[in-house]
C-alpha cells in the first residue's frame, strides 16, 4: 500500500460533456426528401454534483479501503484501517451506526445481493469476519487464512463467498452455512482482488507483490482456465462486466516520472483471456475499479486523488474529476447507477449524483 502526503479536499460541482448526438442532413442532395429537424441536433450534459462528505472515520494511515451500497440503494456501508464499520444513510449522509470490526483494521467489504449479509476483510485474526445486518452480529470469525485477507467477495446468486489471502490461497466458502468448500492454490504472490462474474461461470483472482497476474478460474472445476500476463506490477483493482464478457483491470504500472505511470488499466476478454485493449492515454495508478449497471462505463480511482471516466464503448477517457489529494481507495456505484461513493486515504468518503 502507497502513502501520499494529506491534504485538505474541497467539494466540488463538476459539469461532465459525455456524448454530442448530431445528425448531419446534406440540404443540396436532391435524395433529401426530408426537411431539417432541430431535434436532431441534441447535446446530452450529464452532471456529477457532490453531495455529501463523510468525515466519520479516524484519519489514520490507509485510510478507508473499502465501500459498499446496498441493493435496496439506501444504505452504504464503508470499513478502514481505523477497525470500524459504518453504517450510513446515502441520501443523507448520516452515520446510523458503527461496528467494531477487526482489531488492525478492515481490507475490504462485501454485501449480500438480499442485504442480509456483509462479510469483511481484515489484517488481523480472525481474518474474515461474516455478518448480520439484521441483528449486527457477528456470525463467523474464522481464521482458516494464515496470513491477512486482502480481499472478499460475495456470488451473483448470494451462495458463495470468496477469500483472497497475504498466505498466496484463495478460499471458497458456503454463505449460508459459513462451511469452507474449497482452498485454491494458483498465485505466486499475494492475492489482491477477488470477483465473481455474474453469470457465476467464472472466478477471477489477481495476484500483488511479483505476480503480476490476473488467474481466470473456472468455478465448476475450480481449475485454472487462463492466466493474463501484462501488468508490470502488483494488480490492484479488477471489475467484471454484466455481461460477464469482458474484464477491467488496474495496477499501480511503470512509473517513467515522479507523477505519471504506464501500463496501468487493461481491458481483456473474459471468455478468452485476450488483451483487447489497453487504456495507454491513463498515466494515472489505479487503485479501484467500478464499471456502470448498463456496461458502458468505466469509473477509476486513482493513486493521484482523481477519478476518471472512460467509455468501453468508444474506449476514450470522457472526463477526469479530483476526489481529493490522496489515493482514491474505494468505489462503489448504486444500482441504478445514479449515485457514485469514494472513499480515500485521508479516511473521506464522498457521495456524488449522477444526473
Amino acid at each position: 500500500m502507497k502513502l501520499l502526503n494529506f491534504l485538505k479536499s474541497r467539494p466540488v460541482i463538476i459539469v461532465l460533456a459525455i456524448a454530442v448526438n448530431i445528425t448531419v442532413i446534406d440540404v443540396h442532395s436532391s435524395s433529401s426528401n426530408f426537411p431539417i429537424d432541430k431535434s436532431t441536433i441534441t447535446q446530452l450534459q450529464p452532471q456529477i454534483q457532490l453531495v455529501h462528505t463523510l468525515t466519520g472515520h479516524k484519519k489514520v494511515t490507509f485510510g478507508v479501503r473499502a465501500v459498499a451500497i446496498s441493493s435496496s440503494g439506501q444504505t452504504l456501508i464503508s470499513a478502514g484501517r481505523d477497525d470500524t464499520i459504518k453504517f450510513w444513510n446515502l441520501r443523507t449522509g448520516k452515520l446510523l451506526r458503527s461496528l467494531d470490526a477487526h482489531s488492525d483494521g478492515v481490507t475490504s467489504i462485501a454485501i449480500s445481493p438480499d442485504g442480509k449479509r456483509i462479510v469483511t476483510g481484515g489484517i488481523s485474526t480472525p481474518t474474515m469476519k461474516v455478518w448480520d445486518l439484521r441483528s449486527f452480529l457477528m456470525l463467523k470469525g474464522d481464521s482458516g487464512h494464515t496470513q491477512p485477507v486482502e480481499t472478499v467477495a460475495i456470488s451473483s446468486d448470494g451462495k458463495l463467498i470468496a477469500s483472497g489471502s497475504d498466505d498466496y490461497t484463495i478460499k471458497l466458502w458456503d454463505l449460508h452455512t459459513l462451511k469452507l468448500l474449497d482452498t485454491i492454490t494458483t498465485h505466486s504472490g499475494f492475492v489482491s482482488k477477488v470477483a465473481f462474474s455474474p453469470d457465476m461461470q467464472t472466478l477471477v483472482s489477481a495476484g500483488g507483490g511479483d505476480d503480476n497476474t490476473i488467474r481466470l478460474i473456472d468455478l465448476q472445476t475450480k481449475k485454472t482456465r487462463h492466466i493474463l500476463k501484462g501488468h508490470k506490477t502488483g494488480v490492484d483493482a479488477i471489475a467484471i462486466t454484466p455481461d460477464s464478457k469482458k474484464l477491467v483491470t488496474g495496477s499501480f504500472g511503470q512509473l517513467v516520472s515522479r507523477n505519471r505511470a504506464i501500463s496501468t488499466l487493461k481491458l481483456w476478454n473474459l471468455q478468452t483471456g485476450k488483451l483487447l485493449h489497453e487504456f495507454a492515454d491513463n498515466f494515472s495508478s489505479v487503485e479501484s475499479l467500478v464499471i456502470s449497471p448498463n456496461g458502458k462505463i468505466l469509473i477509476c480511482g486513482n493513486y493521484d486523488g482523481t477519478i476518471k471516466m472512460w467509455s468501453l464503448e468508444t474506449l476514450k477517457l470522457l472526463h477526469t474529476s479530483r476526489d481529493g489529494s490522496s489515493s482514491v481507495l474505494g468505489l462503489a456505484l448504486s444500482l441504478d447507477g445514479k449515485t457514485l461513493v469514494s472513499s480515500n486515504e485521508d479516511s473521506i468518503i464522498h457521495i456524488w449524483q449522477i444526473k
